[in-house]
């Protein structure tokens, strides 16, 4: 499923590091997955515009032990450029699975 639960071609896997995941130029209304040796790290959805609406962090540097993983974060664009929203959100499993 992609964004908002709406049904896309797969779920791309992309084996790399972090800061891999596009932003925009996405398949529209799919989801990304991002590998890092062998664990996956995060998880991307996508408009149908193919622009970034959701991430879910998995892991990363958690140097004051200060989040709860996973957690998501929503995207914002503006004049056409993706801001993500620091907050740390709840996963919700329920549109974004």
């Amino acid at each position: 499923m992609g964004s908002g639960g709406v049904p896309n071609r797969t779920i791309e896997r992309v084996d790399g590091r972090r800061g891999d995941l596009p932003t925009r130029g996405a398949k529209p209304n799919s989801r990304y997955d991002l590998y890092v040796n062998g664990e996956k790290v995060q998880s991307r959805w996508f408009n149908s515009s193919g622009r970034v609406i959701r991430n879910r962090d998995f892991s990363h540097q958690d140097a004051h032990n200060n989040h709860e993983f996973p957690h998501d974060h929503n995207w914002s664009w503006e004049k056409g450029f993706p801001a993500r929203n620091p907050e740390n959100l709840n996963p919700d499993y329920n549109l974004y699975f």
